[in-house]
């Protein structure tokens, strides 16, 4: 039973999320058809590694994997003095909020946090260095 008080209440939320979910549907259907192609494309290299006399499986050889870089050059440490005080996680929870990232996001939290432990200690090594 549909009440049609609560469904004209909130038409504009249900308008909204019916747009939004054929958007990811039809990236996620997009994404689909570029796997496709991507595993024929991959096929057909292994075909040729074996034409030319290649003796190891095609398998076995790892993907490249690009690193993903969240902050430019010497940015964190620059963002480490400005939000400085405090301990190393809340150090971080203070640049990914600067930055607009998800703060509930476990993982990002202490990978950042690591990072910021990380570019602490160096700072340290390198005054002990300075004359």
């Amino acid at each position: 039973m549909v009440h049609t008080t609560r469904t004209a209440t909130y038409s504009h939320t249900i308008s909204a999320l019916v747009s939004k979910r054929a958007e990811l549907d039809g990236m996620r259907r997009a994404l689909r058809q570029k796997g496709a192609y991507l595993k024929d494309q991959i096929a057909h290299i292994d075909h040729v590694l074996v034409i030319f006399g290649y003796k190891g499986s095609p398998e076995a050889i790892n993907p490249k994997q690009h690193k993903v870089y969240r902050f430019k050059r010497r940015e964190l440490s620059m963002l480490i003095r400005q939000f400085e005080g405090g301990t190393n996680r809340d150090i971080a929870l203070r640049i990914i909020n600067h930055k607009g990232w998800d703060g509930e996001d476990r993982e990002l939290v202490a990978k950042i946090t690591d990072g910021v432990k990380s570019a602490k200690r160096y700072r340290a090594r390198m005054a002990e260095r300075r004359p």
